[in-house]
């Protein structure tokens, strides 16, 4: 699979990726403050998340994708859609590497993702969950256009804010966006 937009590939992962995954995501403390209980992983946890990213897209045809640079291949982090632990939800989940904050990726890459979400995998709900004090993050997911449903407790062994958007809520974005199975 792979999502082209106007500055970014959103493609499946592969064996390869483990490298750039654990230096720009799993291995840097500060990407992962907001990411399972901010503790950075090391490359054997990195490689069980990519191998369950590759397991997750054979199952339900989207998973956790790689994020890469358009402009020059570069590997950026991930965003794509999940089954949060043994729930039946469908979550939109990004993490971009610490250079790349700031730059409006996150954003392109959910709406990217949502589109794919509700066009291509039929889903009628996705949601989207981070830490309260990840204010970049709610004001992303507010930016796409989710909306708050509160703070929940049933994901991941903590207490998340919550936000979701329903298919009948969803407005196409006019960005490019190009399908490739």
């Amino acid at each position: 699979m792979l999502i082209e937009t106007e500055t970014l590939i959103l493609r499946s992962f592969v064996p390869e990726d483990l490298d750039n995954y654990y230096t720009q995501v799993y291995g840097d403390a500060e990407v992962m403050k907001y990411i399972s209980g901010g503790i950075a992983r090391n490359r054997d946890r990195t490689n069980d998340v990519l191998q369950f990213a590759m397991r997750h897209e054979k199952t339900y045809g989207y998973s956790l994708w790689a994020l890469l640079s358009k402009a020059d291949d570069k590997f950026i982090g991930h965003c794509g859609l999940i089954h949060p632990g043994e729930s039946q939800e469908v979550e939109l989940a990004c993490a971009l590497g610490r250079d790349y904050w700031g730059q409006g990726i996150g954003p392109e890459a959910a709406i990217a993702t949502l589109r794919y979400g509700f066009e291509t995998a039929g889903l009628e709900k996705i949601i989207a969950l981070a830490y309260a004090d990840n204010k970049a993050s709610q004001r992303g997911m507010e930016k796409i256009g989710l909306k708050y449903k509160g703070i929940t407790d049933l994901y991941y062994n903590t207490s998340l804010v919550w936000y979701q958007l329903e298919r009948d809520e969803w407005q196409p974005w006019p960005n490019f966006y190009r399908l490739t199975q």
